[in-house]
């Protein structure tokens, strides 16, 4: 039976079909864990694809049953600050995208996910999760610009190109002429973005976000 459900979800997720993943939801509501543990490779674009189907799900499950989705969502919270080891995984990314498909229901999350920015492992996590929430509703995470405006100066291609990416994707004015310097910035990095995995440079994405 669990074979069968999880064949059933890879499919969908292949067909990037969504919102049919919700058909499965009502005789199947292991779906979510199913979900969730096809998310810990992020070199592999199906997990990009279940991060972004938990976002879809959650969203078609909170019209009915909001509690459910406000459960999921303490519990990938915990995820993120449980000490086993695990250190929360794709927790950041599927927080994102809850609150991207929830923003009022979830309104409150967008902050808390940006607050776990000193922990260097969930930092990828979290600025990609700041761009697509970003992306649908600025609002949210306009107010958390300052914790994230630092990380233009990383080290780290990865880290300097989703600050780049996110910050464009949220229509963010404060770093523009920063952002016009890093557009001569080499740093490679790939990315998950318009239902690809790209690989590509912080320049080429700080001249996407100032030439959108």
């Amino acid at each position: 039976m669990q074979t069968t459900l999880k064949k059933k979800v890879i499919a969908i997720l292949e067909s990037q079909e969504y919102p049919r993943l919700f058909d499965l939801w009502p005789e199947n509501r292991k779906i979510l864990r199913l979900l969730i543990s096809l998310t810990y490779d992020k070199k592999s674009i199906l997990a990009w694809r279940a991060i972004e189907g938990v976002g879809i799900l959650s969203a078609l499950i909170a019209k009915d049953d909001p509690n459910t989705v406000r459960n999921l969502v303490g519990r990938l919270l915990w995820m993120i600050r449980d000490e086993s080891g695990g250190i929360g995984w794709s927790s950041p990314e599927m927080l994102g995208e809850i609150v991207r498909n929830n923003p009022v229901l979830c309104s409150d999350i967008a902050p808390i996910i940006v607050s776990f920015n000193e922990e260097e492992p969930l930092l990828p996590g979290i600025l990609w999760a700041f761009g697509r929430v970003g992306e649908m509703n600025k609002e949210l995470m306009l107010p958390s610009v300052e914790d994230i405006l630092p990380f233009l100066d990383h080290p780290s291609s990865l880290i300097r190109g989703l600050t780049v990416w996110a910050l464009g994707k949220t229509v963010e004015t404060r770093s523009i002429a920063k952002r016009k310097a890093m557009t001569s910035d080499s740093g490679s990095l790939i990315i998950y973005d318009n239902s690809r995995l790209i690989e590509t440079t912080v320049g080429r994405i700080a001249s996407i976000a100032l030439n959108p």
